[in-house]
């Protein structure tokens, strides 16, 4: 099979890896974007973007106007420590934008590596890399092979390819047991709070009624999606003594139940089927330069144990990845 070689290869479309491979393009370099999937896919997340996260989108130049698609949100409101809600605007700030964005991952990932394409990077879909092709001599990375055998060669090999870490695991990176780590559940349901202008954050949830049953492990959310949706789930670390022996759907069914029925988070409105995924954080994979290779995003870790999001450290490690 033909060898395809360039100045960087980038594995993994998702936010991370599309960022990189625009930022890189932009910076005179060729760039192979290698994908396992075939673009729009589902992905498991809350689908909520923070001003952090704008941020990098305006500095991509990518248009967040709601012209253009874009649900924006004004702050946060948060659930905890007594019945009525706190609200913190999002601040006005130099060097960050005043609002936040909710767009679906199936869209927004699409759009990301559009974008990354427009650039100049070539992506190459379906196309599943299985390990690192390394230099005899200098121990170095120097490319990666294809599951179907293709290989692609470059002197730097950027690994976004997430939680899974592949590419890093064949390397022998191997994910740090002293950093947490965590699992998140998330659905959809049809909602009259779909239009919601706050992301919200349920930092306790209740098998009852609030202050007065049992406190239940994790964290939630609920963020609107301005299409008659919301998307609904919740978080737990590995802190927590429920991790690893909570059924996660079943908890949220007993959170959400006790939620007002007019809000709409009932069995009955379900949009789609709850789906997880695990929330790699705190840096647990290092180091993030080694022999060649560069981890960003979840593949190093980058998701704050603080709030669960990982999209914005996605991207500005990919803006960072790419300057060095």
């Amino acid at each position: 099979m033909p060898v395809t070689e360039s100045d960087v290869i980038v594995v993994g479309a998702g936010p991370a890896g599309s960022s990189a491979a625009t930022h890189l393009a932009r910076r005179g370099l060729t760039v192979t974007l290698l994908e396992k999937s075939v673009f729009p896919r589902d992905k498991v997340c809350g689908d909520g973007l923070t001003p952090r996260a704008t941020r990098q989108l305006i500095r991509l130049g990518i248009d967040t106007s709601t012209e253009n698609g874009w649900l924006h949100n004004k702050g946060l409101r948060i659930y905890g420590g007594r019945v009525q809600p706190f609200e913190m605007p999002w601040p006005d700030l130099a060097d960050f934008p005043n609002y936040g964005l909710v767009r679906p991952r199936a869209d927004f990932d699409n759009l990301l590596a559009e974008h990354a394409i427009a650039a100049g990077a070539e992506a190459v879909f379906n196309t599943n890399v299985t390990g690192a092709i390394i230099d005899e001599k200098t121990d170095r990375i120097v490319g990666v092979r294809s599951k179907d055998g293709r290989e692609f060669r470059a002197p730097i090999v950027v690994a976004a390819d997430g939680n899974s870490a592949r590419l890093a695991i064949s390397m022998g990176l191997d994910k740090r047991d002293d950093r947490p780590m965590g699992v998140a559940v998330r659905t959809y349901y049809n909602s009259p709070r779909h239009d919601d202008d706050y992301l919200e954050s349920w930092l306790e949830l209740w098998d009852g009624k609030p202050g007065e049953s049992n406190l239940l492990p994790g964290y939630g959310w609920v963020f609107g999606m301005g299409d008659g949706t919301c998307n609904v789930g919740l978080g737990m670390l590995n802190t927590s003594a429920a991790f690893g022996k909570t059924d996660y759907k079943a908890l949220l069914k007993t959170w959400l139940d006790n939620t007002p029925e007019e809000w709409g988070f009932r069995d009955e409105n379900m949009t789609m089927p709850v789906k997880g995924a695990a929330l790699p954080m705190a840096f647990n994979r290092q180091p993030a330069y080694y022999r060649g290779l560069v981890l960003i995003g979840d593949a190093a870790g980058m998701v704050n144990p603080f709030n669960g999001e990982g999209i914005a450290y996605a991207m500005e490690s990919a803006e960072i990845a790419a300057d060095a």
